[in-house]
């Protein structure tokens, strides 16, 4: 690095912590392993190195509980590699935002004796603050709403989907968390309105509710008896005028 330079790190959890990979190789390896199940010739032909080159960095991630392998289906000789982690995020400093917290904290004394407006500043201070210094959480915010579905999909469920939909409306609007609207079912898609994940947030230029696809993925995939993808396709964060989703079947493996 030159000059004190900050380069990008990939953020993953194991079970003996959370261990920040630097190198690019490695990180271009544990990008493909995100996907699922790769075999060993696979990551050499994508990585454009020398197979010793990464079957050392494979060692190394082995060795820090990132990665682990499994013998080949046909030949036992041929190692499967996986990931036995999970991807939190990226410190990418190049990826910075400027916002001023300060003037957003003013907005919130107009409606101090509502609590939610609280629980809004407090959520936005602490996602804005990590963006500011370059930290995407992404991928832990999805994990938190995959959880967040597990455990509140009773309040939702329903003998049938145009029922299941009703009861989604009725939630979002009960906690504050938007406004669903513009429903359609071939195939199922809506919009949200006063988006409570991003709706103050700064300009981003990209979808930003992952807590939400992760909630809105567990309460469908519950719903429908089958692994469901909420996947966003507008978003205020992007300069949209609301959030919309499209819940997708995701292919069977």
């Amino acid at each position: 690095m030159k000059g004190g330079e900050k380069s990008e790190l990939s953020l993953y959890g194991t079970a003996t912590g959370v261990r920040a990979i630097e190198n690019p190789v490695r990180r271009h390896i544990l990008d493909i392993l995100r996907g699922g199940e790769v075999s060993f010739d696979a990551l050499v032909g994508s990585s454009g190195r020398a197979k010793s080159t990464i079957s050392a960095h494979l060692s190394a991630l082995a060795e820090e509980g990132i990665v682990g392998s499994r013998p080949g289906d046909d030949d036992e000789r041929k190692k499967i590699f996986f990931l036995t982690s999970h991807f939190i995020g990226e410190f990418a400093p190049g990826d910075r935002i400027s916002d001023d917290l300060s003037e957003y904290a003013s907005k919130y004394r107009d409606g101090a004796h509502d609590p939610f407006n609280l629980y809004r500043l407090m959520y936005r201070t602490l996602r804005v603050s990590l963006l500011i210094e370059g930290i995407s959480i992404d991928p832990f915010l999805r994990r938190t709403g995959e959880a967040v579905g597990e455990a509140v999909y009773f309040a939702v469920a329903a003998p049938d989907l145009e029922s299941f939909l009703e009861n989604l409306i009725v939630f979002w609007e009960r906690h504050r968390l938007g406004r669903i609207s513009d429903i359609t079912l071939s195939p199922i898609s809506f919009a949200v309105y006063d988006c409570f994940e991003c709706v103050e947030l700064p300009l981003l230029g990209r979808p930003a509710c992952s807590f939400d696809s992760g909630l809105l993925s567990v309460l469908f995939s519950r719903q429908s008896g089958r692994l469901m993808e909420a996947v966003e396709r507008k978003c205020y964060a992007a300069g949209d005028p609301c959030c919309t989703f499209e819940i997708v079947p995701v292919p069977e493996k």
